[in-house]
């Protein structure tokens, strides 16, 4: 009967033929081969330094006594504030404003050494400056009508006597008005971190230009570092048109090893000095920095001066060359994942300038990457750093680092 399941023709199935032992071996040994050679050939992974110690502390204790009264700070022109006194409060600082003055000008128009820039014609407003700031028993520089001064005679002018008409005659060279370069002030200091800091003036006459010890080691650190800067504030005289020969208010320039920088006194501000004296170790000069502010006796720009030579005569004795002693592990490791690791030594002895319980960091570098490197080549190098001072030292390794084996590229995760 149409439909019924008797009626259903049958399905047929075919039968694969049975697999061939030989063949499944032969494809198996083929496969095997084939993820063989992909497993060898695969990239191996790069070896990388690791460094014993990568902090460090100089032996000793940094010790320095400062005066009581008024505030005071140490540092370099390479490490920055070191130390100072407990109360840091922003005070007057009265002529030491003028560091601020002169690295602004030297920042807007570098000079080179030996080189006096370009001249400027003083005009009426820098002689109604001078009148006015004479009148008023400020400290000045002596200009005329027409007089010409150059870039380099103005910044002797500023330092030198301190003239605070020539400070507000840079102002507006630079900027245009005394409003706008004293917004430049300010705004350099954000730019240090002089968080104590803020300026009104460009001469430091006006009490409300304020600032702390710490910040004017911050602001004589960066100026240090130009050449110009150094040698106008290590002058003790100098010869202008109108002036004729000025002398540095600094009275401590030349004793005690002080080669500059500032000095400021007012009755708001008391005295105020800021110096520099040099540091020359294994050919290089570095520069102790110290600042004393509010020191209100009553010969208070000489308390000021005596204290500052003081605090440079306690710690001068404490920057030197230190060891940096080798572990024992050597200063790091070559390390690789196929475990044939090297130690890395530096073959000659390591110092670097500082002071007692400095901090140091280090880090390496290798300077090859491409396998094999040999053994006592320079291979890496150690970069100790503290502040703004690198010293970079050559390290070899102790035994070759060669590409890894057959049986670790092979079976490796």
């Amino acid at each position: 009967m149409a439909g019924s399941p008797s009626s259903q023709p049958s399905a047929k199935f075919s039968k694969r033929p049975p697999l061939n032992p030989r063949a499944l071996i032969v494809f198996i040994a083929l496969a095997i081969c084939v993820a063989g050679i992909v497993q060898f050939n695969r990239p191996y992974p790069s070896v990388e330094v690791k460094p014993t110690s990568p902090t460090s502390t100089l032996p000793g204790h940094f010790s320095v006594t400062f005066p009581e009264q008024g505030e005071s700070a140490l540092g370099t022109d390479t490490f920055g504030v070191i130390a100072s006194s407990p109360d840091q409060t922003a005070v007057p600082i009265a002529s030491v404003t003028k560091i601020m003055t002169a690295y602004l000008v030297l920042k807007a128009h570098p000079l080179q050494p030996g080189e006096d820039g370009p001249a400027l014609t003083m005009n009426a407003q820098d002689v109604s400056d001078y009148v006015s700031d004479s009148g008023k028993g400020y400290s000045v520089l002596p200009i005329a009508p027409g007089e010409k001064l150059t870039e380099k005679q103005l910044l002797e002018g500023l330092m030198l006597p301190s003239g605070d008409n020539i400070a507000s005659t840079l102002g507006r060279w630079i900027s245009g008005s005394d409003a706008a370069f004293v917004a430049k002030m300010n705004e350099t200091v954000q730019s240090l971190g002089m968080t104590k800091t803020h300026y009104a003036d460009a001469s430091g006459v006006s009490p409300s230009t304020v600032s702390n010890a710490v910040d004017q080691i911050k602001i004589a650190q960066v100026a240090m570092e130009n050449p110009v800067f150094r040698a106008v504030v290590a002058m003790p005289q100098v010869t202008l048109p109108v002036a004729g020969t000025v002398f540095n208010v600094d009275g401590m320039l030349g004793k005690h090893g002080i080669v500059g920088i500032k000095t400021g006194s007012t009755l708001e501000a008391g005295g105020c000095f800021v110096s520099a004296t040099p540091v020359v170790v294994g050919g290089e000069t570095h520069y102790i920095i110290g600042a004393v502010l509010g020191q209100k006796t009553v010969q208070s720009l000489q308390s000021a001066l005596n204290a500052n030579a003081n605090i440079l005569d306690q710690v001068r004795s404490e920057f030197k060359l230190y060891n940096i002693e080798q572990p024992t592990t050597g200063f790091g490791q070559i390390v690789d994942a196929w475990h044939s690791n090297s130690v890395l030594t530096a073959q000659k002895p390591i110092q670097i300038f500082g002071y007692p319980g400095m901090n140091v960091s280090s880090s390496i570098n290798l300077l090859h990457t491409q396998l094999p490197l040999s053994s006592g080549d320079n291979i890496a190098a150690l970069k100790i750093q503290s502040g703004q001072a690198v010293l970079n030292v050559p390290l070899q390794s102790s035994q070759p680092i060669n590409p890894p084996g057959f049986l670790w590229r092979l079976f490796r995760n």
